[in-house]
């Protein structure tokens, strides 16, 4: 059984999210799977619904919020509420409509040597860019993690996805892109306690994802730092904990 521990308690200092890494507004958050069974779509769908309208529809934290996804299963299951619109008025191609509520990009649709120049418009226009890259192409990661002020690994504590973690955390350090990372954990019952998973992938743990209290606390704090400034004292930009 899962034991019970205060969310404060869960949450752990962030250190790609300080330094050279300070968000600013247009900040993008890379959604990584570890493996198969992971849910980074699910996460980055419920932590793009929390900042644009809060736990339960309420009013809620209201940021300007962009869904960058490239999976194209999540097509199948939504239906959108408006046709496409064309995100910069231009006749290349990326697509933008929402869904659920939410602005999503359908961004698979989108030529790898045309995303660049879709994610500076979308960092202008938007205050956070979620982008789930559940499903994407190697050209679409790479282009979309350089961009990342942070990358969320997204696991389950099982060993088998830790496994997945440490696969593609090598990767990432490969491209130097490793002290943006961190991990997001859906513990499993029998596997590996918070402890062992950081000390398995090596990776901090940045929240857990395991309830919806979870998520809001994940999202609080990612608007919270969109906010900071460049003199923002260095434990603004820290998680609870």
């Amino acid at each position: 059984m899962l034991s019970s521990v205060p969310v404060d308690s869960k949450l752990r200092k962030m250190d790609v999210l300080s330094g050279a890494n300070r968000l600013i507004p247009g900040s993008i958050f890379s959604f990584v799977p570890a493996d198969g069974a992971s849910r980074a779509g699910a996460v980055a769908q419920q932590v793009s619904r929390t900042l644009t309208e809060g736990p339960g529809g309420s009013v809620g934290l209201g940021a300007a919020v962009l869904l960058a996804d490239f999976d194209r299963r999540a097509y199948s299951v939504w239906s959108a509420s408006e046709g496409p619109r064309r995100l910069d008025g231009r006749t290349w191609g990326a697509f933008a409509s929402q869904v659920d509520g939410i602005e999503v990009l359908n961004a698979r649709e989108v030529h790898a040597r045309q995303l660049g120049s879709l994610l500076d418009y979308a960092q202008q226009n938007f205050r956070i860019i979620c982008a789930d890259l559940t499903g994407a192409k190697e050209a679409h990661a790479l282009e979309v993690l350089r961009a990342s002020t942070a990358i969320f690994l997204v696991a389950t504590s099982s060993h088998n996805s830790l496994e997945g973690v440490c696969e593609k955390a090598s990767w990432l350090r490969q491209a130097d892109l490793g002290d943006r990372c961190a991990l997001l954990l859906d513990r499993a019952p029998n596997g590996a306690s918070i402890q062992e998973a950081e000390d398995i992938t090596g990776l901090p743990l940045c929240s857990l994802v395991e309830q919806d209290s979870h998520i809001q606390q994940l999202a609080t704090w990612l608007m919270a730092n969109t906010t900071a400034n460049a003199d923002a004292d260095e434990d603004a930009l820290a998680m609870a904990g």
